[in-house]
């Protein structure tokens, strides 16, 4: 019986230090690496590999995630010069809204993107335009708020700014679209 009394004793202990662990219920926005422009699920260089035509993926890759946050609404706004029929040039914009649960994107991937199919007139310099505003489930926090990327795979800028219920990023990147 004694032997048993020490086991509940010991079990105990190890019980309440357990649940001593300090919880972080801190809220804050994700870090960000930059846009990553593919075509068919390969990688492309924003500046010589877009052309009209081409569907192209544009994805704001996340850094480091965020953390307690609950609904999410993303922003994308495209704008193309495309040659019109006389010979004039007009700028096309395609714009694309998503609320989601943080972690609910409909594709299953981690990071937000956008697809979108390039006019088959379009050329010239082009933006993609990002905004994401997150609801916090525990109290915001400041993190990193991002930069330019204009090395490696990754361009562009995205910036977050977290409030004490919301959060907010905003990016763009520019790229080329190339005759063929």
């Amino acid at each position: 019986m004694r032997h048993y009394s020490l086991f509940i004793v010991i079990t105990c202990l190890l019980v309440s230090l357990s649940s001593c662990e300090k919880k972080d219920y801190s809220s804050y926005p994700p870090t960000w690496k930059g846009f990553l422009f593919t075509n068919n699920g390969q990688e492309v260089n924003p500046r010589t590999g877009i052309f009209g035509g081409d569907e192209i993926t544009v994805i704001a890759q996340q850094e480091k995630k965020g953390h307690l946050i609950n609904g999410t609404t993303y922003n994308w706004t495209v704008i193309m010069p495309v040659e019109q029929e006389d010979g004039s040039w007009k700028n096309d914009t395609i714009k694309k809204s998503t609320h989601t649960n943080y972690d609910g994107y409909l594709d299953g991937s981690n990071d937000p993107s956008l697809t979108f199919l390039v006019p088959s007139k379009a050329a010239g310099l082009s933006t993609v335009t990002f905004s994401a505003t997150y609801a916090f489930s525990g109290e915001g926090i400041q993190v990193e708020d991002g930069g330019n990327y204009e090395s490696g795979t990754a361009s562009g800028y995205i910036n977050s700014t977290s409030g004490a219920a919301y959060g907010k990023a905003n990016g763009s990147a520019r790229f080329t679209v190339n005759a063929r």
